[in-house]
């Protein structure tokens, strides 16, 4: 059977993360500059969806590396003409097709009223690469499906590798691309454990109509992720919670009709409290899952790199790749809209036809 696009894009997501560390300098080098020149105080993400999650992904790193507040919102949330939070302010703007329309008309506001937007795109000849300064372009090649993933991977990467540029903390710097190494070399592997375990509970799976994804701390970034890539791909509700959330009225929906997806710590209290709610959920009929980086569980046992804000890209494409496989046993083709028209209609996607 023909390998799928969908499933290229995820396939080549180490290599490409390999390429990316190895020649992630002359890359980061302009936004550096622009640091060290502003020594801001403040650091803005702006995106919207899965740019938007991606921010999230990295800001830990970020806000160790950088020694200063991270802010990750959607362009609706911010207002140019709000009286500033911080003396010197630095924006990233990120969007991968660089085609977003509310992330565009912020950047060129801000710009007017001499604010400084770098941005992290694929392309910078797109209105966003071509708005902000400097424009940094991850080594993402052709992506021409709209459930992002391997640009997703790369741009939380990317923007991590940007902090690390500005680190003056040397032991920090090295620890952490001591961890992106080895998350590299795992990746063949859990890759390889992902796609079996995967393709062991498609069958099961396939009648489930609503979905759960339950993160905590590290790792509620790649769970609002993973869940926009299943829905964005299948086609039904799935609900993205951090486990405290989960815990506060949303278990009232548990019953042999819901599939929890738990994206389990290697330790500390909330692996616990996640093990504990589901030996609840199994107790009424709910179908559990774990994934779980380090192990020492029955369910999905993956390397982990050591690092915990680095366990969202061991999460992420366990999701991305499920994704995958249920869609495929649907019938979808991801590689076509489903709505044609419906960016252009909304105004949402500059370009968008």
């Amino acid at each position: 059977m023909e390998e799928t696009l969908f499933r290229q894009y995820i396939r080549q997501q180490p290599a490409l993360w390999r390429e990316l560390l190895d020649s992630h300098q002359a890359l980061i080098a302009p936004f550096a500059r622009l640091f060290q020149e502003i020594c801001p105080d403040r650091l803005i993400l702006l995106g919207s969806g899965s740019s938007h999650y991606a921010a999230l992904m990295a800001r830990p790193v970020l806000e160790r590396a950088l020694g200063v507040e991270v802010s990750c919102l959607v362009p609706s949330e911010y207002d140019p003409a709000a009286p500033l939070l911080a003396e010197r302010p630095l924006y990233v703007a990120v969007s991968q097709s660089g085609a977003s329309t509310n992330t565009c008309e912020l950047i060129q506001a801000l710009r007017a009223a001499g604010r400084p937007v770098a941005a992290v795109t694929e392309r910078k000849d797109s209105p966003v690469g071509l708005a902000a300064s400097p424009a940094l372009v991850p080594p993402i090649g052709e992506e021409r499906i709209g459930a992002k993933t391997k640009g997703v991977t790369l741009t939380v990467l990317t923007l991590m590798l940007m902090g690390l540029a500005v680190c003056r903390d040397e032991a920090y710097r090295d620890t952490l691309y001591a961890a992106m190494d080895r998350l590299i070399v795992h990746g063949p592997d859990n890759f390889s454990r992902t796609r079996a375990w995967c393709r062991s509970w498609r069958d099961e799976l396939l009648p489930f109509r609503h979905f759960y994804v339950l993160g905590a701390a590290d790792g509620l970034g790649a769970a609002r992720e993973g869940a926009l890539k299943l829905l964005e791909t299948n086609y039904h509700p799935v609900s993205a919670y951090p486990l405290d959330e989960y815990l506060h009225g949303i278990q009232n929906a548990l019953d042999q009709s819901a599939c929890l997806l738990f994206l389990l710590p290697p330790e500390g209290r909330d692996r616990e409290r996640m093990l504990n709610l589901q030996d609840f959920a199994c107790s009424v009929g709910a179908k559990c899952l774990l994934i779980a980086p380090g192990g020492g569980v029955e369910g999905l046992c993956l390397k982990d790199p050591g690092c915990a804000a680095l366990r969202s890209l061991v999460y992420l494409p366990v999701l991305q790749t499920l994704a995958a496989e249920l869609s495929e046993a649907r019938g979808i083709d991801v590689s076509q809209r489903r709505y044609p028209g419906f960016f252009a209609r909304m105004g949402s996607k500059l370009g968008a036809v």
